[in-house]
This record gives structure tokens, C-alpha cells and sequence, in this order.
């Protein structure tokens, strides 16, 4: 600058690394609240998010950040009513940080505080030049005060993303948090109020229904993120995958949409059920999972009679003894011969024509192996409760030959081995 040395306070190291002639304080000083309101209407008329009054914590605090920063420019005056400038940097870069994260809790973008903080910068530009020009400052140091200007918003704001990044990391945190255990709320015998309770404090709202879908390890959280903002990560299990609970998959289109989402993962997706019964859906997806590894996305609904006929595996290994002792004497070949055709009879209630084609044999031959059926099962074929007892036994049998989930034996695994 052009004027001498000793009518100039050197400022700190940092963006703001001027120095202004102690006039310029002084005019400063007596500008400052004024000026300070004018920031705050100015940035109430054009930056919609602040269009309502500021009060509160949130309003206190936009002031005091306009009063400090308009401080750090006393302070490069060296005016005594301005603090030690390096103590005003540290308590600013802690208030403007609280700033952003304060927009972070309340949901709002960073954009909108920058936006103030731009609208601020000029205001005071505005004015500080103002004064400048009153106490005489030339060209060159106006130049060099608006760079001040400038590059002291570039710090606050920067303190402000810090804030703002730092906060929503720790909400994320803390939501996925809160929702696992939700989660966990829902899929266990926890009182309705208990778990109404814990959505309240995730901020979920309760969908009419949800569905548990269990994908490969690792997948649950994006197709959670790319179903809807509701879905739940419910738990992961090394050998099974993960589990989620996905809203609303019974709504028109839903599931053809679910199916796309999957693209052919291994996975099973469970039936709906009312938000508060979800572990009902949970629990059949298990089983099916259990009970054979899928390749590819699999319906529990197409499933259901499997799990019915799994479901006692030691009964229905005693059925398969008893049922099928008549076919013990014949040969393996001749055995599974004859019962692949009673499964086919049954099938289709008798109809020979049916099973000639279904097993690409001749309708005399169905006749000649219903004749050695009749031989072997006496007045068991004719009794309804008997042939339901078959038609399980033979779909158990025909369920076996599904892959197994890595370290579970399949549904009929104990019936084969007893002697048929």
C-alpha cells in the first residue's frame, strides 16, 4: 500500500492478510450493527430457506457469524474493541462449522447457507467500500480489501462444509443405527408399542405391508437404497445372505419391478405381510433358503408345499417307510419305475392318457403298471387319506433331488435314508 508503515496494524497470517488504516475502524465500529441488520434482511429477501424471521438458536447464531465477521475486519485495523484476531479465526471457524451442521440436522442442502454467505459478502463489500472511499482509501487498496472480502467468505464457508459433511456422516451413522435395530424389533416378539417406539426414533413411517427378501452377502444396503427409502438391512448371515424387509411388494407392478431390481441373484422373496408381522415372512424365507440353495430369485410362494411337507422331516420319514414298504422286494429300476408312475397317476387323478404322455410310454403300458400298482397297495389306492399320504411322500421325494443350502440337509434327506 501506498501510505506509510506506521499509520498501518499488520493483520494476521491467513486469507485475511491486509492491513487497513485505524479510520477505517473507527468509521467500521460505529457501522457495525447497522450493517449487520442489513446482512441479515438482505439475505432473508433473497434466499428462500431464510425467508422467515431468524430466531431461535438458529437465528442467534447467523447474527453472532455476521458480528464476527465483521469483527475480523476491526481486528485488521487493530482496534482494541476487536479481540486477539487469532482467537476470533478459531471461535469463527467453530461457529460457521456449527452452521453447517446445523443445516445438516434440520435436512436442509449446503447450498442455501452459501448462498447467504455470498449474499452477506456483497452487502458488506458494499458498505466497507463505502467507508473505504470515505477515509480516503485508493483504488488498488479497495482492490486489495474486496479480495479480503472474498477470501475470508471462501474460509467460513469452507468451515461450513466441514461442519455439514462431518454431521451428515454421524446422522448416517446414527440412522442405520436406529433402523437396525428396528429391524431387529420387528423380526423378534417385541411389544406393537415398543416397536412403534423405535420407528419413531429412526424416523420411519410404517408402510401398510413389507416383505423379507434374503440377496447374496453384501447387495442388501444398494437394493434397499434403489427399492424405496423404507426398506430395512435386517440382519446378515454368512451362509444365508442378507435379509431385508421391502415395502409395499404386493402393489401392481411391484414385483416385476423387484425381479428386475434382483437381475437374476440368487435370492428368495418372502410373502407380504403387515409391517408389525413381518417376521412371519422372515421366517418362511429362511426355511426356503434353507432347504435349497436358489440359484436365481425364488418365491416362497411357490415353495409353500415343500415347507409343509419339510416340516416335521422325522414324520414324514416314517410315512415314507410305512407308505412305501410295498416296493421294498422290487428291483431299484422296477421301484422307480412303478413310483414314478403312481406319482404321475395321482397327479392326474387316474387319467391314463394324461400320464402316457406325461411319461412318454404307451396308455396299454400305464394300464399294465396301474394293474402292478393295484397288486402292491391293495385298497390303499382307492382310500383318499392313503393317496394324500402318497402324493406327499412322492412330492418329498421328487423335492430331494433340489441342492441343498451349504451345511443343511435337504427337506427329505432322513427319509432316504431309511429302506423304501
Amino acid at each position: 500500500m501506498s501510505r506509510a508503515a506506521a499509520g498501518r496494524v499488520a493483520a494476521v497470517t491467513g486469507p485475511l492478510s491486509l492491513t487497513l488504516p485505524p479510520a477505517l475502524a473507527e468509521h467500521l465500529l460505529v457501522a457495525l450493527p447497522g450493517l449487520a441488520d442489513d446482512v441479515l434482511a438482505a439475505i432473508a429477501r433473497e434466499v428462500p430457506a431464510y425467508a422467515r424471521p431468524f430466531e431461535g438458536a438458529f437465528g442467534a447464531g447467523v447474527r453472532r457469524g455476521v458480528q464476527l465477521a465483521l469483527s475480523r475486519f476491526l481486528a485488521l485495523a487493530g482496534h482494541p474493541a476487536a479481540d486477539d484476531d487469532g482467537e476470533l479465526a478459531a471461535r469463527g471457524r467453530e461457529l460457521y462449522a456449527e452452521l453447517g451442521r446445523g443445516e445438516a440436522r434440520v435436512g436442509r442442502s449446503l447450498d442455501a447457507l452459501l448462498a447467504a454467505y455470498r449474499t452477506g459478502a456483497r452487502v458488506a463489500w458494499a458498505r466497507l467500500a463505502e467507508l473505504g472511499l470515505a477515509v480516503g482509501l485508493t483504488a488498488h487498496e479497495l482492490v486489495e480489501l474486496a479480495g479480503a472480502v472474498f477470501a475470508y467468505i471462501d474460509e467460513l464457508s469452507a468451515a461450513s462444509a466441514e461442519g455439514f459433511t462431518a454431521e451428515q456422516a454421524a446422522l448416517a451413522g446414527d440412522r442405520e443405527r436406529r433402523r437396525r435395530t428396528l429391524a431387529a424389533l420387528l423380526l423378534s416378539d417385541a411389544p406393537t408399542w415398543q416397536v412403534e417406539e423405535a420407528a419413531s426414533v429412526a424416523g420411519w413411517l410404517p408402510p401398510p405391508s413389507l416383505t423379507a427378501v434374503l440377496v447374496p452377502p453384501t447387495t442388501g444396503r444398494e437394493l434397499a437404497a434403489r427399492w424405496d427409502e423404507r426398506a430395512l438391512v435386517a440382519s446378515d448371515d454368512e451362509a444365508l445372505g442378507e435379509l431385508l424387509l421391502l415395502p409395499d411388494v404386493e402393489g401392481p407392478g411391484r414385483l416385476d419391478r423387484l425381479l428386475r431390481l434382483l437381475g437374476g441373484r440368487p435370492s428368495v422373496i418372502g410373502l407380504p405381510r403387515a409391517w408389525n408381522e413381518v417376521r412371519q415372512s422372515a421366517a418362511l424365507v429362511r426355511r426356503t433358503a434353507a432347504a435349497g440353495a436358489p440359484s436365481a430369485p425364488e418365491l416362497v410362494a411357490d415353495h409353500l408345499a415343500d415347507l409343509v411337507v419339510a416340516a416335521e422331516p422325522l414324520a414324514l420319514a416314517e410315512l415314507a417307510v410305512r407308505r412305501l414298504a410295498p416296493f421294498g422286494e422290487l428291483t431299484p429300476k422296477g421301484r422307480e419305475r412303478l413310483l414314478e408312475t403312481l406319482r404321475s397317476w395321482l397327479a392326474h387323478q387316474g387319467d391314463r392318457s394324461s400320464v402316457a404322455a406325461e411319461l412318454g410310454i404307451h396308455p396299454q403300458t400305464v394300464r399294465y403298471r396301474v394293474g402292478q400298482l393295484r397288486e402292491l397297495l391293495g385298497e390303499d389306492l382307492q382310500d383318499p387319506a392313503r393317496r394324500f399320504e402318497l402324493a406327499l411322500v412322492l412330492h418329498q421325494k421328487g423335492a430331494a433331488a433340489r441342492p441343498a443350502a451349504p451345511g443343511q440337509p435337504g427337506p427329505a434327506s432322513q427319509a432316504e435314508r431309511r429302506p423304501a
